[in-house]
């Protein structure tokens, strides 16, 4: 099984997660299917089979179908956040941090094939109706997020991404041009607009609460 606990400490430290290459090969194996077919319609026999191990094997390593597609997502996720480490200064506040996040995240998910197959098979997956019951993964997301943005605030960092990732997957499911994402500076203009109240704002409840 992909062991979701261990991604934290070793994304914390900079470190990638730890796969053995059958691992690795399956969960590549799984990514192919899914950007060719969807999550739906991709069946694990042919994940199986492209990776060259029994289905047995597929499920006693990475567990079913559900746990081999959030693994493959937090994944992904993880290998940004690797990606942006050395891209956007520790040195900036709270506020250029998390700009400079959203920027990088964006342009990376409108490039991402695993974003244009979902946003092509399966939209529905951006209502975000599902993470309400939090799938197998989701709260790593949350909280490296979260971490990026003010690691001593957490409670209220995890407030603010929390509602900054719903509204980011609705900007992706659906570009307006209301909301002009083209460019970095279209999306960077974006962010101070409307992400930094929110910011604020659960900040500002995390010191009434605590006072």
């Amino acid at each position: 099984m992909v062991d979701f606990d261990s991604m934290l400490p070793q994304a914390l430290s900079g470190e990638a997660a730890i796969e053995d290459p059958e691992q690795s090969r399956i969960l590549d194996a799984a990514r192919a299917e899914f950007v060719a077919h969807g999550f739906r319609r991709a069946a694990v026999a042919d994940i199986a089979r492209r990776a060259k191990v029994s289905r047995q094997t597929l499920h006693r390593r990475c567990g079913d179908k559900d746990a081999i597609i959030s693994a493959v997502i937090v994944r992904e996720v993880l290998q940004f956040f690797f990606e942006i480490e050395s891209g956007v200064s520790a040195e900036l506040t709270t506020e250029e941090r998390s700009v400079e996040l959203f920027v990088t995240g964006m342009r990376a998910c409108q490039q991402n094939p695993i974003v244009a197959a979902i946003k092509e098979y399966e939209p529905e997956r951006f209502s975000f109706h599902s993470f309400g019951e939090e799938p197998e993964g989701y709260p790593v997301i949350r909280t490296l997020l979260a971490l990026q943005i003010a690691p001593g605030r957490m409670q209220a960092a995890e407030r603010a991404v929390e509602l900054i990732i719903r509204i980011t997957a609705t900007l992706l499911l659906s570009p307006t041009a209301i909301f002009p994402m083209d460019t970095d500076d279209d999306t960077r203009a974006f962010a101070r607009t409307y992400f930094l109240p929110i910011i604020a704002a659960t900040f500002q409840v995390d010191d009434e609460e605590n006072a």
